[in-house]
């Protein structure tokens, strides 16, 4: 029994100490010098460098946390991140508390990550770099935040028109205003709308299905319609952050690790936790054919593509339930 306590205390004050450094570093955007002790524990982390007598945040990764739109965003969304970790400690599910400005932020990394996903499906789905760079395609973006997502794809494409479904009257007021700010106001359409009661046909070419921002039931019930509102031959692109269907088991390394976290994470948000395995099976199963995966070009999120059949006869059941 001491040893036991001795080594979970062990492992309590090592994580406990991870938790600061985090901490740490979010205080440390946009500042320099630091003060010392601040300096010396992300000097520890290897995340601070020397600046003449004192200490600052590494030159690079200041860079890319100044150099965001709203540079006080990631502190905010770091310190909303160690408030919802703090109410699960104490079993409790609190709304997220982010402001404006960090959802905003938020919206615009989805968007340079979507940017990254573009390439890298331009190189390795057939066809895609072809719709996108002189097609005319139609694009749903599923859970469309603020529209960055459906922003990057149009700006991509000079062709494309795009429309974003949310169930957030805040994310379409924000996605009005981004959208406005851009000049793509035009050019996409937001709908106050659950994808789960979708009921177009042979309306688009393009879909994103990202299953962060749904529920199961949602995610299940949105699969046929979303195969039925694209076109014969139209792509669904399809999103986990999961690397894998397992958890950690006792013998696995950290990225196990940060699947298990994931997948708690998910559950406590209601979060449809399907991997790259259980998302691939499904699609198959609503009868979307060639499902394959485009890696994790962001080093975050896992893709999948499927195609709906170039040619289909609408047997009984394969359209939108009614």
């Amino acid at each position: 029994m001491a040893n036991a306590r001795s080594d979970l205390m062990g492992r309590v004050d090592d994580m406990f100490d991870r938790v600061w450094v985090l901490a740490a570093l979010a205080a440390a955007v946009g500042k320099a010098p630091l003060p010392k002790e601040h300096g010396e524990l992300l000097a520890a982390s290897g995340l601070a460098e020397r600046e003449g007598e004192g200490w600052r945040l590494r030159a690079d990764y200041d860079a890319v946390l100044t150099g965001q739109t709203d540079p006080a965003a990631f502190p905010r969304r770091i310190a909303e991140l160690l408030r919802q970790a703090a109410d699960a400690a104490e079993g409790v599910t609190a709304p997220d508390r982010s402001d404006d400005a960090a959802y905003l932020a938020d919206g615009h990394s989805s968007g340079q990550h979507m940017r990254l996903f573009l390439d890298a499906l331009s190189d390795r789905t057939p066809g895609f770099a072809e719709l996108l760079e002189h097609g005319s395609p139609r694009f749903l973006d599923v859970g469309t935040g603020v529209g960055a997502i459906s922003a990057v794809v149009v700006e991509r494409s000079p062709g494309a028109r795009a429309v974003g479904l949310d169930v957030d009257p805040r994310a379409l007021r924000l996605a009005g205003e981004y959208l406005a700010g851009l000049g793509l106001h035009d050019r996409v359409e937001t709908r106050l709308q659950d994808v789960a009661d979708l009921s177009e046909s042979d309306a688009y070419d393009l879909v994103w299905f990202p299953l962060s921002v749904l529920g199961p039931e949602t995610a299940e019930a949105a699969l046929p319609r979303l195969r039925a509102a694209l076109r014969p031959g139209g792509l669904l692109v399809a999103a986990t952050v999961l690397t894998s269907d397992q958890g950690a088991g006792p013998d696995t390394g950290e990225r196990d690790l940060h699947t298990a976290v994931a997948r708690w994470r998910m559950s406590r948000a209601g979060i449809a936790p399907w991997g790259p395995g259980e998302l691939s099976r499904r699609l198959s199963e609503c009868g979307f054919e060639d499902v394959r995966s485009a890696g994790a070009p962001s080093g975050t999120v896992t893709l999948l593509t499927a195609r709906v059949p170039s040619t289909r006869e609408r047997a009984e059941g394969s359209g939108p339930p009614s």
